[in-house]
């Protein structure tokens, strides 16, 4: 049997919510992620449409394109590349991206595995940097974007923000600090 102990008496004391420290701190997180998100990615070789993986004639390629089923690449990002080694004059990316416009929500002449921070270098000129006037920012560090695309954040969000960190809340770098004359 359990027994008592002697001048003790159970005290109940009140559940407090867990300390949230990055937002005692101030910080707003920016996962670029979330802040840029991909939409489904996809490629189109032009080395399918050359005779012989290297040659381009131009109404061959014309009526190949015709009949693509570019229905394929709706709400898609779409690379458009040759992974052969062919001389492809600029006109045939243009005719592929005319078909492209009316599906594809996004696409580029590049590598396929360019694509992503191609798409987010891109998107983050359409953001409104006024947002961060003044905010302490905490860019998430845990992130799959690449350096080119968290550079090109931190040098857009520069001229506007107070502070900026690189990493997570418990474990941040100090990157950034306006200095007030």
């Amino acid at each position: 049997m359990a027994q008592k102990a002697v001048g003790s008496s159970p005290t109940t004391r009140p559940v407090e919510a867990p300390l949230n420290k990055v937002e005692a701190a101030g910080l707003l997180t920016v996962d670029l992620e979330k802040l840029l998100p991909l939409p489904p990615l996809k490629a189109f070789d032009i080395a399918a449409f050359l005779e012989e993986g290297l040659l381009l004639r131009e109404k061959p390629f014309r009526q190949a394109l015709q009949g693509h089923d570019w229905q394929a690449y709706e709400g898609s990002a779409v690379a458009i590349y040759t992974s052969t080694d062919a001389i492809i004059p600029p006109w045939a990316y243009l005719l592929v991206g005319k078909h492209l416009a009316g599906h594809a929500v996004y696409y580029a002449v590049c590598r396929p595995e360019e694509l992503p921070e191609r798409y987010r270098l891109d998107h983050l000129e359409k953001l409104d940097w006024t947002a961060y006037t003044d905010k302490r920012l905490l860019l998430r560090g845990c992130a799959s974007v690449s350096p080119a695309v968290l550079t090109a954040f931190f040098r857009r969000a520069l001229p506007y923000a107070r502070l900026i960190f690189y990493g997570e809340a418990c474990s941040s770098v100090p990157i950034y600090k306006k200095t007030t004359l």
